[in-house]
């Protein structure tokens, strides 16, 4: 969809993201995006009246409409609505797309939009424990723990049955292989695209470029935490890139060696060469919050907030759920094609990273149908600058507003861009893209 009028982006914030189950850990991600929430109230002091909505995008919930539990914690008033959506992997960009497009509409003028997970809150449940006489209540079913389950009542880890239906699509990993090998990545590609990940990013980190952006927010032994953790983790590598190829494959181990893969999910494999997969060109399991105003230009100026970028048109398209990282080729050029652009239009790129093979597997299908050469733009650091989601981390529901974020630095820091592309692939083979553009009075 191509805006008729370009809707404004005002005040990235977003907190350090954190590894699973490390210095987060204490928050639910509804208390992360209020944090983010109050952060953007104070940073940008805009009257409580003047707030049309609060949309906030989740992967996995642990709150009913967490949208309105942010808003109440963070004490605005009680005839604002909310709206929480969920559509995995980018939620975050469907908070900001909804909040565009009810400006468009004309339902508001400014909507504050939070992306948020806690990939370590989401819990382990006791699934069809209601279908069993034995376990239909919490005290039959502590009883019963943790040897004498019934038949049929199991188990089960949510954020590990999230990342895959297990009805429709694997598991993301697998989603990823498949890519790989259908579009003949070599490791070495892969690996490269990661390690520039850790290095952009750890530079970026170390040379400040991403403190403007971040909340301070308390780690779980009480300190301040100033970076992302997994970025600072992966000094290591960045000083010894070495280390990439002696990473353990995904599937190539006691668990899983290659030809089973080949065995189990053939159906979906064009092409075949050997596993590329890694624990480091795979982004790590994170929780964060990120937050962003959107609103009209002419509601911006009234309220004298910086417009740090426009959002000019976005688009959503679907894939084959086991394919799904291709997605985001599909969703970037549709939208070019909504927009009248061509590739060559676009300055900078900022795609997700949920595997290093997504990424790349999407840049060769661009590259197939436009002659992209996206191994040079990368090279010139027009696509991921500052680094992207496997080196700074994936909460679910934050990753489209922090690319949001990282567009905002490639204008402010690159005076010569004036067009971001951003996309972002989910699981069940969704992805969207958005663009923003350089405001110009």
């Amino acid at each position: 969809m191509k805006l008729n009028q370009p809707i404004a982006i005002c005040s990235p914030r977003r907190t350090p993201f954190a590894q699973f189950g490390k210095s987060l850990s204490p928050y639910a991600a509804h208390h992360l995006g209020k944090i983010v929430m109050d952060d953007l109230l104070a940073h940008t002091k805009i009257p409580h009246s003047e707030i049309d909505g609060v949309i906030v995008g989740e992967g996995f919930a642990n709150a009913p409409n967490s949208a309105r539990v942010v808003m109440n914690l963070a004490g605005l008033p009680n005839e604002i609505p909310a709206l929480t959506v969920s559509n995995n992997c980018v939620s975050g960009m469907e908070a900001v797309v909804e909040a565009a497009r009810r400006i468009a509409l004309g339902e508001g003028s400014l909507y504050i939009t939070i992306g948020e997970e806690s990939q370590t809150a989401m819990p382990i449940i006791v699934k069809n424990a209601r279908l069993n006489k034995k376990t239909a209540s919490l005290d039959k079913l502590k009883a019963l723990l943790p040897d004498n389950l019934p038949e049929g009542v199991e188990i089960r880890d949510t954020l590990e049955d999230g990342l895959g239906d297990g009805e429709t699509s694997y598991g993301m990993q697998v989603t990823a292989e498949i890519l790989a090998q259908n579009y003949e990545l070599k490791r070495e590609t892969t690996d490269k695209l990661a390690y520039e990940s850790f290095k952009r990013a750890y530079e970026a980190t170390t040379g400040g470029l991403y403190k403007e952006y971040l909340v301070p927010i308390k780690d779980d032994e009480g300190k301040d935490m100033e970076a992302d953790e997994a970025v600072l983790l992966r000094k290591g590598i960045v000083e010894n890139p070495g280390r990439m190829a002696k990473a353990m494959l995904l599937f190539e181990n006691p668990y899983m060696k290659f030809t089973q893969f080949k065995e189990t999910y053939g159906k979906y494999l064009k092409k075949s060469h050997g596993p590329t997969l890694s624990i480091f060109n795979a982004s790590p399991r994170s929780d964060g919050a990120a937050g962003v105003i959107i609103c009209s230009v002419e509601k911006a100026k009234k309220l004298g907030l910086k417009i740090d970028a426009v959002l000019t048109g976005w688009k959503m398209k679907g894939v084959d759920p086991n394919i799904m990282g291709i997605a985001q080729a599909d969703a970037s050029l549709a939208l070019l094609k909504d927009m009248g652009y061509k590739i060559e239009d676009i300055d900078q790129i900022e795609i997700h990273e949920a595997f290093a093979a997504t990424a790349v597997a999407a840049l060769e299908e661009i590259k197939i149908q436009t002659g992209l050469d996206w191994e040079k733009k990368f090279d010139e650091k027009k696509i991921n600058m500052y680094g992207g989601s496997i080196a700074i981390g994936h909460p679910f529901g934050a990753t489209g507003i922090r690319l949001v974020a990282n567009g905002v630095m490639d204008f402010k820091l690159n005076p010569s861009t004036n067009r971001v592309l951003l996309t972002a692939c989910a699981h069940g083979g969704v992805a969207g893209a958005l663009m923003m553009e350089r405001y110009k009075e």
